[in-house]
């Protein structure tokens, strides 16, 4: 009887642990999975968009330091949660004229020549995320989506900006929609050090300058409740307007809101 009392108290143990560390995983970097914010919980970085739970299943986004620039918005809904499988749903807008207007100058800080013109673009992004615990402490996610742009009129094709990172998250506005997909593995090290390996490809539906993979790797720092820093790096490859080219890319970024 004492025996089988012990391994029912260790197996419950057991299992209170698993999900007090799914869910330290899930609440403190809930970015790149299915889980949504929790309700009345905010997080907002300086590089990551502003997250706010509207209730227990969608999550209000937007960068808000972009904001007067390149305005935004987006939700984020729990679809699904069905055998430790989590399905949802990120769907957004942004018009991006504005910043592009801003950046055409001559000289430090202009991205493209002021000759070029920028019409009405509205972009409009749609993703699925399916999220799944793998082991006791760490998370699997798959993502897929689809991004594309209505114009007023189509920009000239040499109005881009030929950088890693942001040409292919922008590609869209010029010609074709952007097919996007993404795998994200993210895992516990201890209570306040965490890490995220993760891959993206975005392929552009046109003949030319339409692919690109990204490999990144991030450790993240719990400092306290409610702030947390991030660190790691992109590896970007792609077939730009000027040919291929691979770069390797630093990142950071300081997350902060409600306590956890």
């Amino acid at each position: 009887m004492l025996r089988k009392a012990a391994i029912t108290f260790t197996l419950s143990v057991l299992c209170f642990v698993c999900i007090a560390q799914e869910n330290i995983l899930s609440d403190r970097w809930g970015e790149n999975t299915a889980f949504v914010k929790l309700k009345g919980k905010w997080e907002s970085g300086l590089v990551q968009s502003l997250r706010y739970g509207v209730s227990d299943k969608v999550e209000f986004r937007t960068n808000a330091l972009l904001m007067p620039l390149l305005p935004n918005a987006g939700i984020k809904i729990l679809y699904s949660a069905r055998n430790d499988y989590y399905l949802s749903g990120e769907h957004s807008i942004s018009y991006p004229t504005l910043f592009l207007k801003a950046v055409s100058f001559k000289g430090t800080g202009g991205l493209i020549s002021p000759q070029y013109d920028f019409p009405f673009i509205l972009s409009v992004d749609n993703s699925l995320l399916v999220t799944h615990p793998v082991g006791t402490s760490s998370l699997l996610t798959l993502r897929a989506g689809v991004c594309f742009a209505i114009h007023g009129s189509t920009p000239d094709y040499q109005s881009t900006i030929d950088l890693p990172l942001i040409y292919p998250r922008m590609a869209h506005y010029y010609k074709g929609a952007s097919l996007r997909g993404g795998l994200f593995y993210k895992g516990l090290i201890s209570h306040k050090l965490y890490w995220e390996a993760g891959a993206r490809i975005f392929s552009i539906t046109r003949d030319r300058d339409n692919l690109f993979a990204e490999n990144s790797g991030t450790l993240m720092w719990a400092v306290s409740r409610s702030l947390r820093i991030r660190g790691g790096y992109i590896l970007a490859w792609g077939k730009y307007p000027f040919g291929e080219q691979i770069q390797l890319w630093p990142t950071i970024d300081l997350i902060f809101g409600s306590k956890l």
